[in-house]
């Protein structure tokens, strides 16, 4: 009994263990622009801090460009004011120190996820990233990039792996600025529902629990079939 015990407590636990899920992140690669995505293309300037673009082709999401410069006190003055316009199949954001851009639904209304980020970049000082996951239980989490601008176009590709999504990002330089933001493509997210997922060592004594009261079944079980057989 012990030894089968033992076999079905292993088991459960193997079982429950393969239940939990594999660590996500989201990772940057600086190599160049990589070609997939969906192309955003401008659409309007809301206000003075608020630039608009939408997805190319058959999908009509929103992606909100929001000027941050005015909270980023590490940024360097600006040359001009912050504006977008078209630029061929393409969006083009100027005159930024911090940038934060988000993914809503084409109604405007509800906020969507990405799996994937890519964009370019020309300006001067160091461009910190920070990309914000929605994760599978719902929580959010902050992954942290950083790289020195080089001169010209400067690629930057995010990618959500292992169940990951990108829930927002935020661009920001210190000791300079962006002069031209552009090439900027996405992956959006299937829109799927957060399922709650225990907390590692929660489910453990119910699992415990559940595996006495077999073993406990099971010499009741026993008992009685040793009552008939003595009879």
């Amino acid at each position: 009994m012990r030894r089968l015990f033992g076999a079905a407590f292993a088991a459960s636990l193997a079982t429950f263990a393969l239940a939990l899920p594999a660590q996500a992140t989201i990772l940057l690669d600086e190599t160049g622009l990589g070609g997939t995505g969906n192309n955003v293309v401008f659409s309007s300037i809301a206000n003075s801090g608020l630039i608009l673009g939408r997805l190319n082709g058959q999908n009509d999401e929103v992606v909100r460009f929001l000027d941050r410069s005015a909270f980023n006190p590490d940024g360097g003055l600006l040359t001009g004011l912050f504006s977008g316009s078209a630029n061929g199949n393409d969006i083009k954001i100027v005159n930024t120190s911090e940038l934060d851009i988000t993914v809503f639904d084409r109604t405007n209304l509800t906020q969507l996820t990405t799996t994937r980020d890519i964009f370019s970049i020309v300006g001067t000082g160091t461009l910190f990233i920070r990309a914000t996951a929605l994760e599978a239980d719902g929580s959010f989490q902050n992954f942290f990039f950083s790289s020195v601008l080089k001169n010209g176009q400067n690629g930057f590709d995010l990618q959500a792996i292992d169940g990951e999504r990108i829930w927002d990002v935020d661009i920001r330089v210190a000791g300079g600025f962006i002069t031209d933001f552009e090439h900027f493509r996405i992956d959006v997210a299937p829109n799927v529902t957060a399922v709650p997922i225990p907390a590692v060592g929660s489910g453990l004594p119910m699992l415990v629990a559940g595996l006495m009261g077999i073993v406990a079944l099971n010499r009741k079980r026993k008992a009685r079939l040793n009552q008939v057989m003595d009879a």
